[in-house]
């Protein structure tokens, strides 16, 4: 290709249907794997406040020994009552499924360069 010779700038223009749905799909594995990271981070930080408000219920005093342990069980209830385990142990599944999609989303991405 020398200077005289004319580009054909169509080719750069039009657009391939293939590649955009491609990109497109990568793109929402993406951004799905964002939104998958950022609900379990602020999941994580959920639980964090619910075991430290928890823990606060256990060493505070209260007029009586009765009345502190009425007050531990009700936090502990309350702890129960929203399957504080449960949501414990599926956090980590639920980073490993973001970390899938974001490995998903490189191998796919970096497989088109």
């Amino acid at each position: 290709m020398n200077a005289s010779t004319p580009i054909n700038l169509q080719q750069y223009i039009s657009r391939n249907g293939i590649l955009d749905r491609t990109v497109s799909s990568n793109v929402y594995l993406l951004y799905i794997s964002l939104g998958v990271s950022v609900t379990e981070a602020a999941f994580a930080l959920i639980v964090s406040i619910w075991l430290t408000r928890y823990q606060r219920s256990l060493t505070r005093t209260g007029p009586t020994i009765h009345e502190r342990i009425r007050q531990r069980h009700k936090a502990y209830t309350g702890l129960m009552e929203w399957r504080l385990p449960i949501v414990i142990d599926f956090l980590p599944m639920v980073a490993l499924i973001a970390l899938a999609l974001f490995a998903t989303f490189i191998r796919y991405s970096m497989s088109y360069f």
